[in-house]
């Protein structure tokens, strides 16, 4: 995942990367439909999409590429998910200059799984 996260962001992974093909079973449901929107954003030329799709493509990887992955890695202690949750909400209000749309949805599903 953070391989291929690096290549749609436009960076190489490091040499000694695996480089693992993605098989049958994925860790998380969500983590399958990431790579798949990936793929489909990296090979959106041989493809054929509309400019459209590969507009909201790109603005998705953006997104998965710049937040949700990362965070997504650094969650491995419940103890930090306070923390986690506020830098992710400090971040979005820095993402809301690149793409309103994203980091507004993204607050308002924050504030209704917080509870706030």
């Amino acid at each position: 995942m953070a391989e291929l996260t690096l290549i749609v962001l436009g960076d190489t992974p490091p040499a000694e990367s695996p480089g693992v093909v993605p098989g049958a079973i994925h860790q998380a449901r969500w983590m399958a439909r990431n790579l798949y929107s990936m793929k489909m954003f990296m090979f959106a030329e041989q493809l054929e999409y509309d400019e459209e799709t590969v507009v909201k493509l790109e603005r998705l990887n953006l997104f998965l590429g710049l937040f949700y992955t990362p965070m997504w890695m650094s969650s491995t202690l419940a103890a930090d998910a306070p923390a986690n949750h506020l830098q992710f909400m400090k971040d979005m209000m820095k993402f809301k200059r690149t793409d309103p749309e994203i980091a507004q949805q993204c607050y308002k599903n924050l504030k209704t799984t917080s509870g706030t």
